[in-house]
């Protein structure tokens, strides 16, 4: 048996992800009001946001008011970006009680939504190697996949399967380090990451949507 020898994992400089599950009822409203945007287009016109952003993209539109004005959803985002935020003190800190993180405990984190908005992306479509500015937090919660999105994902005959994936990229290369980290699209799942992270999507090839909900957070 290997000895003990007090061994513990310090991870001061790696970026940490966080994952979530969204209550499906926030997921359901979500694609609810915006396949009402979509099928509306004045205001799909009045909500385009493609000139803020990076992809090529079927449709973005910005829904930072509806977000905001879903108080479930609201405190989903602050919950989840609370606890990553501790989290990550608690990682550098080396403690294991979250709640005594010594930086932070006598404060009371305020965490602000900035900007949200909907990617509806179709066949070929695609968002190239980008980071978030003007924020602390960036997020992402997948709402839509396409009908026939598994089949092709499964038939993916790539060394490295991206198929209508996001991926997280770091420029280091090295035992104990990642410097892609591929996330297969699924309904309901949310990721928060710090906003200077690089990422991508990569495009499909099938028929239908894939929807997904970003957001900007600031921490005060």
């Amino acid at each position: 048996m290997t000895p003990d020898y007090g061994m513990q994992v310090v991870a001061p400089f790696s970026p940490l992800i966080m994952k979530a599950t969204a209550p499906a009822d926030i997921v359901m409203r979500l694609n609810d009001r915006v396949d009402r945007i979509m099928a509306a287009q004045t205001e799909k016109a009045e909500r385009d946001w493609g000139k803020h952003l990076a992809g090529n993209v079927s449709a973005e539109v910005r829904i930072t008011d509806i977000i905001r004005a879903m108080p479930d959803l609201s405190d989903f985002l602050y919950d989840v970006a609370r606890t990553y935020t501790y989290r990550c003190e608690n990682v550098l800190l080396n403690y294991g009680n979250y709640e005594d993180t010594e930086e932070l405990k006598d404060k009371t984190l305020e965490i602000q939504i900035k900007e949200g908005w909907v990617n509806d992306m179709v066949a070929g479509d695609f968002n190239p190697v980008h980071y978030h500015q003007g924020c602390v937090y960036s997020c992402v919660l997948f709402l839509r996949v396409p009908e026939g999105y598994e089949a092709e994902w499964r038939a993916d005959k790539h060394r490295q399967n991206t198929v209508g994936c996001l991926q997280f990229i770091d420029s280091r290369t090295a035992v104990g380090a990642r410097n892609l980290f591929v996330v297969k699209p699924v309904v309901g799942e949310f990721y928060l990451w710090p906003s200077w992270m690089l990422h991508c999507v990569y495009p499909f090839r099938g028929q239908g949507v894939r929807r997904s909900m970003s957001v900007n957070l600031a921490v005060i």
